[in-house]
């Protein structure tokens, strides 16, 4: 099985990089494709919590997003299960690819670099079928290509918090 993984420097703190994936207040604005707005619905970081986020595409289209934790190491490691849903926060499959994965196992990282975060990413269909598996393994471009602009958003996020 093939696993997404994706690297990132970012030139804040550890601290100040882990509030903005934890923190409801910092969430909301950035964690979004480019081109896209975001609004987090619902919060709840604890193990068996999740996060609700509306994300409203371009052209006004939305789409759903839940993400159900697993483990938290503060300031260390998050992991999670992504997943796309609806308005009341029920997995749903991918709106444009049916047969995209229903769930994805998130691990990120957080390495402290001083005055900046290492931060790594990284995918793995959960629970998949082996049609979603050759979905995903298929997908792994646009994998990095949406990665590499939400991280964008969250440079340009770190930097109006300086």
């Amino acid at each position: 099985m093939k696993t997404f993984t994706i690297t990132r420097t970012f030139n804040a703190p550890r601290d100040i990089v882990w509030d903005c994936w934890t923190k409801a207040e910092h969430f909301g604005n950035w964690f979004a494709p480019p081109g896209c707005t975001s609004k987090l619905i619902h919060s709840d970081i604890q193990p068996g919590g999740h996060n609700h986020i509306c994300i409203t595409t371009s052209d006004g289209t939305t789409f759903y997003g839940k993400y159900t934790f697993q483990e938290i190491e503060p300031k260390n490691r998050l992991v999670y299960i992504s997943s796309f849903a609806d308005e009341d926060a029920n997995l749903i499959h991918h709106p444009m690819s049916p047969s995209w994965p229903l769930e994805l196992m998130t691990t990120i990282t957080f390495e402290n670099k001083g005055e900046t975060t290492d931060l790594t990413l990284s995918w793995e269909p959960w629970n998949a079928s082996t049609e979603e598996i050759s979905t995903f393994i298929q997908g792994l471009e646009s994998c990095h290509e949406g990665w590499s602009g939400t991280f964008d958003n969250l440079d340009n996020y770190l930097d109006q918090l300086k």
